[in-house]
């Protein structure tokens, strides 16, 4: 009897099974990155001919519903919730065939039967995941990141970027041979933070940021380059803008030719390069104006929009932990019921936070652990923005939680974390 039962159970599931494929959640990420992304997938059909597009549409659903480890942090771009709400659009993707516009199989194996009588499986897929994303964020899916915005939209988004306008200076000059003796790069300086503040730029006054880091005695200023160098990166400027100019006066005309470029304070990367130029009979400080105006907004929409394909990437960081000198403890010590060493539970947390896994370790002792370069998210797992001060304190927070004590600071894009105990 026992027996029968068995059989009755096992050929209603079969039933059930042949009565609808089911999507598989069997899938890998090869490789590629950009355009298109190369996928193994593994799934089953009640019909041989339907195995392999059952492979690729498991692939894709996998990519949309669950998330691929390796392809965007392991995270799925959509919710349960969107297979019905968008139940139109999965129509058209699934039944209609039109998954076949943004995934192909690379090969063509035989389909063989499981032991549940389905066949069964394994293709590699190309994924055109730019062209899906796309296709997406069209049918209103998903929420455009923040590369695919306007200026506006990204500033709209919480983008908005603090600028710090600067002179341009050559090799073997400082600033403060600049703001002493070259009358004309001040009053450059200040036109051009007049005209970002205009059109609704935040910026930092760079003239009042340098006296008083001068009173303050706040960096050492016995080497000029070290003291201009600390002095943008501890300003708090997103961005810091260099600007050049030339005058040409012949009595009561006169030309200016304008330069800007800005770069991105953490990492130094050249984000926009403007040059514009204006002539007329009027005052330098009104020329000065005339060549900023012609070129502001198209600047910053640049700026802008350089820094959000950033944002989306992330940013590279160093991270440097050392035990303190007063402390008993080593990287290698056991902690918790685990029985990770310290750098472990280290590598561990960088490893789930940053873009992609991605880091590099430079080198590692007892005391001291450097990771040259992680590339942090620039917003948290909430979708709220976060930087380097922010990744910090997260693993700060997380490493107390396993008891092990410790401090961090910063400096520039170098992290500090400091184990106390």
């Amino acid at each position: 009897m026992k027996r029968i039962t068995w059989l009755l159970l096992l050929l209603t599931s079969m039933v059930a099974l042949h009565a609808e494929d089911y999507f598989s959640r069997d899938v890998i990420y090869l490789g590629g990155e950009g355009p298109t992304i190369t996928l193994k997938s593994t799934a089953t059909s009640t019909e041989k001919k339907q195995a392999i597009p059952m492979a690729v549409k498991s692939a894709i659903d996998t990519y949309l519903f669950a998330g691929i480890q390796g392809v965007d942090n392991g995270k799925p771009i959509l919710k349960e919730a969107d297979r019905t709400a968008h139940s139109y659009y999965f129509t058209r993707l699934y039944d209609n065939n039109r998954y076949a516009v943004f995934a192909k199989a690379l090969d063509d194996p035989k389909p063989k039967k499981n032991y549940l009588g389905l066949w069964e499986v394994t293709v590699t897929v190309q994924l055109y995941k730019d062209a899906f994303d796309r296709d997406l964020l069209q049918n209103d899916l998903r929420a455009p990141e923040a590369s695919e915005m306007s200026a506006e939209e990204v500033s709209d988004s919480g983008i908005n970027p603090t600028i710090m306008v600067v002179p341009y200076k050559q090799d073997g000059e400082s600033y403060k041979e600049i703001l002493s003796s070259d009358a004309d790069k001040r009053i450059a300086i200040s036109k051009v933070q007049e005209e970002f503040r205009e059109i609704g730029v935040t910026t930092i006054d760079f003239e009042a940021r340098y006296n008083a880091a001068l009173r303050s005695n706040e960096f050492e200023y016995d080497n000029a380059n070290t003291f201009d160098a600390q002095l943008i990166r501890s300003s708090g400027a997103d961005i810091y803008v260099s600007v050049d100019i030339t005058k040409r006066m012949t009595g009561s005309k006169g030309s200016v030719s304008l330069a800007l470029k800005a770069y991105e304070t953490a990492t130094g990367n050249l984000l926009s390069t403007k040059n514009s130029s204006f002539s007329g009979s009027t005052t330098f400080d009104r020329l000065c104006v005339g060549a900023i105006h012609k070129v502001s907004e198209e600047f910053i929409g640049e700026v802008v929009e350089s820094l959000a394909k950033s944002i989306d990437r992330g940013t590279s960081v160093t991270l440097r932990v050392s035990i303190a000198g007063t402390s008993y403890k080593t990287l290698d010590d056991e902690v918790g019921t685990a029985g990770f060493g310290i750098s472990d539970y280290i590598r561990s947390w960088v490893r789930k936070n940053a873009v992609g896994g991605r880091f590099h370790q430079q080198g590692k002792t007892d005391v001291l652990l450097i990771l040259d370069s992680v590339q942090i998210p620039n917003k948290d797992e909430n979708g709220a923005l976060q930087d380097a001060n922010d990744f910090a304190v997260r693993l700060t927070r997380y490493l107390k939680k396993q008891g092990i004590n410790a401090s961090n600071r910063l400096d520039g894009n170098t992290i500090y974390i400091t184990i106390d105990d």
